[in-house]
C-alpha cells in the first residue's frame, strides 16, 4: 500500500509542479488619462523544462475580456466589472495554446474596455488568474473532469488616472 501512496503523492506533486513552474507578470503605464484607453501587458513565463498547454479560458490570453481576471480599485473602492461573462461547454484543443520550455507568451488588454476609468484617481489592478487546466504536450483538449489547474500568481500595478487633457 505504501508504494501506491508514493505513487499517488509524486503524480500529485508532478502536476502542481507544472503549474508552478509558469511565472506571470504584469506591466502598465504609470499614469493614464480619464476615459482614454490604458494598456495591460500580461506575460506569462514557462519556467520549466517541458512544454505545456494552457488552457486560455478566463485569462488575457482568451483574445478579450469573457471573465473578471483582475480586482480594480479607485483610491481604494471597488470598481465594478461590466464587461461580458461567458458560460462554456467542454474545451476544444483551440482554446489551448502550447507555451515551450523557457518560453514567454504576452499579451495586451485594454483595461477601459470592462471597468470605468473615467474618474481621475489612483487605481489599483490585482490580477486573479486561476489557470483552468494547464496539460503536458499532445494531451488537450480533455474534459472538464480530468482539468488540472491552478492559481497563477502575478504582480499588481498602480495607475494615476488624471482627467482629460485641457481640463483640470
Amino acid at each position: 500500500m505504501r508504494p501506491l501512496l508514493a505513487l499517488a503523492l509524486a503524480a500529485g506533486c508532478a502536476m502542481t509542479a507544472t503549474a508552478h513552474e509558469l511565472r506571470c507578470s504584469l506591466q502598465a503605464p504609470a499614469r493614464a488619462t480619464a476615459g482614454a484607453p490604458v494598456m495591460l501587458r500580461f506575460t506569462l513565463s514557462n519556467t520549466g523544462r517541458t512544454p505545456v498547454q494552457v488552457l486560455q479560458w478566463n485569462t488575457p490570453f482568451e483574445d478579450g475580456w469573457f471573465s473578471p481576471y483582475v480586482e480594480l480599485t479607485r483610491d481604494g473602492v471597488p470598481v465594478p466589472y461590466n464587461g461580458p461573462m461567458v458560460k462554456r461547454a467542454e474545451p476544444s484543443a483551440d482554446q489551448y495554446f502550447r507555451l515551450a520550455a523557457g518560453a514567454s507568451r504576452s499579451v495586451e488588454v485594454d483595461l477601459a474596455l470592462p471597468f470605468d476609468l473615467s474618474v481621475p484617481g489612483r487605481y489599483h489592478v490585482a490580477p486573479r488568474l486561476h489557470l483552468i487546466d494547464v496539460a503536458g504536450a499532445g494531451t488537450v483538449p480533455r474534459p472538464r473532469s480530468r482539468h488540472s489547474g491552478a492559481p497563477l500568481d502575478c504582480n499588481p500595478v498602480d495607475i494615476e488616472v488624471g482627467p482629460p487633457r485641457g481640463r483640470g
